[in-house]
């Protein structure tokens, strides 16, 4: 009998992801930005797909969020489970993914400060899921 040992796990990534902005406005703006190409996406990438250029539709949307620097593949970071909010100058965002350069991304070039932690490993933390 040989028994294995390796990681596994149940568990998601729990990941929070806090910009804080210079003001609610920037926050409220950012969070717009993002909910704007998460509906605009929905039906302009397939997830998975192996694209490597962008079409001019989906350019736009990029041009108007100020972020020029995504990679094809970033976009259906968009698509992903994600829950975003703004709280005062904040916008906190909470997802089960690991993959979030995307969303770094859109808050740097909105000029965010960006924290990012796992709430399995904060559970008090003020972010954690459920609060």
């Amino acid at each position: 009998m040989k028994v294995w040992r390796g990681y596994g796990s149940e568990h998601s990534m729990n990941l929070v992801m806090i910009g804080q902005f210079k003001s609610t406005e920037d926050a409220e703006k950012a969070k717009k930005m993002i909910d704007r190409l998460t509906e605009k996406l929905t039906d302009k990438i397939e997830v998975g797909s192996t694209r490597d250029r962008f079409g001019d539709d989906v350019l736009a949307l990029l041009r108007d969020a100020n972020i020029y620097s995504l990679r094809p593949l970033e976009l259906e970071q968009f698509l992903h489970d994600t829950s975003t909010r703004v709280e005062k100058d904040q916008l906190i965002l909470q997802t089960d993914e690991l993959e979030v350069s995307a969303f770094i991304k859109l808050m740097i070039a909105q000029g965010a400060k960006i924290s990012i932690f796992s709430a399995h490993d904060y559970p008090d933390a003020e972010y954690e899921r459920g609060k």
